[in-house]
């Protein structure tokens, strides 16, 4: 089902981490309970404060289909994420991003499906303290095919947290080609993505999104599920500061990372995925919106790192 991998890559380009949102738009049929932690620990780094501090990421997430038949799923959807700068450096400490959502979908036929799903949370330093904190997305899309090995995806978003344009309505769209399950080309607006197994024993993938999301690896499937990977993860966080001046501004973090990691199941229901990295490159702004050079930037040193993820699907 072709239309399953471009919702799940447009669900990315519009928050770099809304993987966890994927299980609502997934086909009934296919949906499960699904947990998931992401844990990401840097060492020590300078400020420009001239002073150390860590930056640690921690994500939690649960989606539940609490209705779903052949044909049609309501799913329900929470996250909660927390970066944290300890100690605090350039009055950058706690940083939040939690959200609520909801999904319902429908198939039409073996290969049509639409589907609409919508999220209320709160990213900031003051999570829900008032509005000028709360965040607010809403995707619609229809996919249809066009022929026996591709299809073609037709959305809307709004989003009053994307990276740029935001907070208007974003129309998009995809194609993807899907000739084997070893070859996978998506190419849309404003996004593109590739998952070639071109030997026995690896495979590459890469997603951008222009102009600010970058993420690839090249796999070696040691045994079945069983992967080592290396690649590289070039993308943002966005977060709405409490008591603002310019209620358009958001504080950003930007990272970038090279890295080796290795992925495996470790039973029929928990699958685990971990990494150990270099982290470079690292900026907190505030801009209105992502700026490739920003004006007044903290920059932070650059760090080893070491991501755990896990998740349980029942």
């Amino acid at each position: 089902m072709a239309y399953y991998f471009i919702a799940i890559l447009f669900l990315i380009s519009v928050k770099s981490e809304a993987f966890d949102l994927a299980a609502g738009l997934t086909p009934p049929s296919r949906q499960k309970t699904t947990l998931r932690y992401l844990g990401l620990f840097h060492e020590p780094s300078t400020f420009p404060t001239g002073k150390d501090a860590k930056v640690t990421k921690q994500n939690l997430a649960l989606s539940v289909p609490v209705y779903k038949t052949d044909n049609q799923s309501f799913t329900l959807s929470t996250r909660w994420e927390k970066l944290e700068v300890q100690p605090e450096q350039n009055n950058i400490s706690d940083l939040y991003d939690i959200e609520f959502g909801a999904s319902y979908s429908r198939v039409i036929d073996e290969k049509r499906l639409w589907a609409v799903s919508a999220t209320y949370g709160s990213a900031s330093d003051k999570p829900f303290r008032d509005n000028t904190v709360s965040t607010l997305g809403v995707t619609a899309f229809y996919a249809y095919p066009h022929d026996e090995n591709s299809s073609w995806l037709l959305l809307v978003n709004y989003s009053n947290n994307r990276p740029i344009l935001n907070n208007i309505p974003l129309p998009a769209f995809a194609y993807t080609y899907v000739p084997s399950p070893d070859f996978r080309l998506v190419v849309g607006a404003p996004f593109a993505s590739i998952y070639h197994k071109f030997h026995e024993k690896f495979s590459y993938q890469a997603f951008a999104l222009v102009p600010w999301v970058l993420k690839s690896s090249l796999n070696y499937h040691i045994a079945g599920p069983i992967q080592a990977y290396i690649g590289s993860d070039f993308s943002q966080s966005t977060y709405l500061p409490h008591g603002r001046d310019n209620r358009k501004d958001r504080l950003f973090y930007d990272e970038k990372k090279l890295f080796i990691g290795f992925k495996s199941p470790l039973n029929k229901a928990v699958f685990f995925d971990a990494e150990l990295g270099h982290a470079f490159d690292r900026t907190f702004f505030v801009e209105e919106n992502y700026e490739i050079d920003p004006s007044n930037p903290v920059s932070v040193g650059n760090a080893y790192f070491a991501k755990i993820g896990l998740v349980a699907m029942f």
